[in-house]
């Protein structure tokens, strides 16, 4: 008895401390102990987690990192100053860049459809988070166990995969009524993408000498560019990358979140645990 006691000090002083897997080992040798001294001494191997907890810490996880995507990107200057989900011009409009910012208030132009671009991205981001919950609802218990136990972004991927397309045919109008939607000293970014684009146009009734502004060989080509479309697939890359983020830090930390579930289910998958030993 003496020495069951000494070991149970020994695993409480323990859980104070980051080893869980050497907590785990002693405690399962502890219950062995104990199963001896108690006379059964019958222990099993089961699994550290169900099939049901995977999917509900998965869909804990999934929630989690929607709702925090979302509320940041919602925030104004969330796209703008962030160089990593900044919505910039398309590539397609690279002679834009090259021949208007060399003309008077060119470059102010440029400047003000890239600004509306991000307030776009902006504002519709806090309409994200009910596109996603089909997809969650719809998770199956293959779909857990995969997520679970597969790469740091794999329930990233599984949102992808299960409603990218959907995601973009409910996304677009939202981003065309932004578009429409004057936001910055009453002009809208569609109003402000047309005259950028229409100027642009305008002066490629001369293209030998667009061509030298722009520093190329042959004429510049016309800019034609579904600018709905365009900012739709940016900001939802700005979206996906920011879930992408939360993700791995519910993988790498899971022990931070309210979820009991992630707690369970994550810390187990990070410290490689798939069996615990219990008494028979």
């Amino acid at each position: 008895m003496k020495k069951i006691r000494s070991l149970l000090i020994i695993v409480a002083c323990l859980c104070f401390t980051s080893c869980v897997s050497d907590i785990h080992e002693i405690a399962s040798d502890l219950l062995s102990i104990a199963g001896d001294h108690s006379g059964s001494g019958k222990t099993k191997q089961v699994p550290a987690y169900t099939n049901d907890e995977a999917v509900s810490a998965m869909k804990d996880a999934l929630e989690e990192g929607i709702k925090f995507a979302s509320t940041q990107l919602s925030q104004k200057d969330a796209y703008f100053k962030n160089a990593a989900i900044k919505i910039l011009l398309p590539p397609e409009a690279e002679p834009i860049l090259n021949v208007l910012t060399k003309l008077p208030k060119g470059q102010n132009l440029v400047d003000d459809v890239v600004l509306r671009l991000n307030r776009t991205a902006e504002e519709a981001a806090k309409d994200t988070v009910s596109i996603f919950v089909k997809a969650i609802k719809g998770m199956t218990v293959i779909d857990g166990i995969k997520i679970v136990t597969g790469s740091k972004n794999a329930a990233t991927q599984y949102l992808k995969d299960k409603c990218y397309d959907e995601l973009v045919a409910l996304y677009s109008p939202k981003i065309n009524t932004v578009l429409d939607k004057p936001l910055v000293m009453n002009v809208s970014a569609n109003q402000a993408w047309t005259t950028l684009v229409t100027t642009y146009n305008k002066y490629g009734e001369y293209p030998n000498q667009i061509a030298r502004l722009a520093r190329q060989k042959e004429p510049c080509p016309k800019v034609e560019v579904n600018l709905a479309k365009y900012a739709t697939q940016k900001a939802l890359d700005g979206l996906f990358l920011k879930i992408e983020e939360e993700e791995a830090k519910i993988r790498e930390n899971p022990l931070k979140y309210a979820s009991q579930m992630i707690q369970k289910v994550f810390n187990y998958v990070k410290l490689g645990i798939t069996t615990i030993t219990v008494r028979a």
